[in-house]
């Protein structure tokens, strides 16, 4: 049983985005905008972990704790009381001994960086012993680990990693399309490598193009107190963290040029500094590293560092797109049917012939990702003993593209008002509104095609007010 969270905030957008975050970490979230309800939650079914707002509507979220601690101890059985971080926008050292003091196991001021939260749950679950639980969450944040695969294709990426396991210091370079199941590679290359020597080694993963340039450094290495303004406590890294185990670095080309050349230094030496340190940390793990992009296109315009580029790529490995390996779908449909039957509690033994068929006939711009959408929407929607085609919504097959202009163009924007020139935004919001016109309003099919992350490409609809 994956380990279960209860969020309570009284702000919606920090429970959702915490619910998003959590549940892509494996985790079994619920969530509560008062004590009230997080008290009927907790008679209804006792969470492992409790994120609490200090401060809610109604009442006191440290009183709630020592109420839930005295219930604990009254039943004969502390250790029934759930792993406590205590979120609060009152940052001060007396609200922290206070929340420490009530049984809390760590804090957290807001602003959050989710980030933040996910070492932290990491650690405090370690720290109560329930790294077993830990490590189904993590194997299971979007279903059921790698099948054993059929296509050849598969078969071969599987014996490369067990070939360079035996090698746990080894870097190794990834690439594939988005949705292909890089971190299920990652993940995979970790157990082969460290299952029979030390299951409990960490697996830490982070994706560079979602760390704000200002703070990517911190994340990787660390600071110490006072390092810079919000430095209110020393904070380890996550190549600190990972020491001993795996680092998995997602959209290593999203990497700002000053981070990269401080990566590939402390991937020479495997040794760095903290920011605001003195002293030097040395670490022995391996660097995971994974992109949709094309590395040496990104090398030729400047945005990758050739050198550190080679410094990852000792080994390199190519996962290929889902469509490229037909032979895998069966099984990874199954798996996922059972993973999301378990999870919305429902009785189904598989998918129809039919259903089988339809799925292997479909193309899959979004790779296994989109597998797994399309199994988790046609289980919710199963009225029968088993999926059907009618369950599965796949879009049509080969179904036609907007139109192109009468005289061939893709892409035509008249002139802005008074006939003169649009402007540069202008220009980009209607080229990128008409890419994803033409990709049927499929945000990943249409990042690929403008050849940009899929983050980086969910970040600029935003800023162009497509979202």
């Amino acid at each position: 049983m994956n380990a279960s969270i209860l969020v309570v905030d009284d702000e919606a957008v920090f429970r959702v985005l915490a619910e998003e975050a959590l549940t892509a970490e494996g985790f079994e979230v619920r969530t509560a905008e008062s004590l009230k309800k997080a008290r009927a939650e907790f008679e209804r079914a006792a969470p492992d972990v409790l994120i609490l707002d200090r401060r809610m509507p109604d009442g006191d979220g440290i009183d709630f704790l020592k109420r839930l601690r005295d219930d604990s101890s009254g039943r004969g059985d502390p250790s029934s009381a759930p792993v406590v971080i205590v979120v609060t926008a009152y940052g001060d050292v007396e609200n922290a001994v206070e929340a420490l003091k009530a049984g809390a196991s760590d804090y957290l001021t807001k602003p959050v960086q989710l980030t933040d939260l996910v070492v932290k749950l990491r650690k405090v679950l370690e720290t109560r012993g329930l790294k077993d639980r830990l490590a189904i969450a993590r194997s299971s944040a979007e279903g059921p680990a790698m099948v054993e695969p059929e296509s050849p294709a598969m078969r071969e990426v599987v014996e490369r990693l067990r070939s360079v396991a035996v090698s746990p210091l080894t870097p190794v370079f990834m690439y594939g399309p988005s949705g292909v199941g890089k971190q299920r590679a990652a993940e995979l290359l970790h157990a082969l490598t460290w299952s029979g020597s030390d299951p409990n080694a960490p697996f830490l993963e982070v994706n560079c193009a979602a760390l704000p340039d200002d703070l990517v450094e911190s994340e990787l290495f660390g600071h110490e107190k006072g390092a810079f303004t919000d430095a209110r406590t020393m904070r380890r890294g996550l190549f600190e963290l990972a020491a001993g185990g795996t680092l998995f670095l997602d959209e290593i080309t999203e990497l700002p040029q000053r981070s990269q050349a401080k990566l590939l230094k402390v991937l020479d030496t495997m040794r760095f500094r903290r920011l605001g340190g003195e002293r030097e940390i040395a670490v022995e793990l391996r660097v995971v590293a994974a992109t949709n992009q094309d590395v040496k296109q990104a090398v030729a315009a400047g945005r990758f560092r050739e050198d550190l580029y080679h410094r990852l790529a000792v080994f390199w490995l190519t996962i290929p797109s889902l469509s490229a390996r037909r032979e895998d779908i069966p099984d990874l449909a199954l798996a996922f049917v059972r993973f999301f039957t378990g999870r919305v509690k429902k009785r189904l033994n598989g998918l129809t012939e039919e259903g089988l068929a339809a799925l292997v006939a479909y193309d899959y711009p979004g790779n296994v990702r989109e597998l797994r959408n399309i199994i988790e929407r046609a289980v919710i929607l199963a009225r029968g003993p088993e999926v059907t085609p009618r369950d599965l919504i796949l879009p049509e097959t080969g179904a036609s593209a907007p139109p192109v202009a009468a005289d061939g163009a893709f892409f035509r924007l008249g002139p802005g008002p008074d006939d003169s020139p649009p402007t540069l935004e202008t220009v980009e919001r209607a080229y990128v509104a008409r890419v994803l016109q033409y990709c049927q309003g499929r945000r990943m099919a249409a990042a690929e095609a403008l050849g940009i992350s899929y983050p980086t490409f969910l970040k600029r609809l935003r800023e162009l007010g497509l979202e």
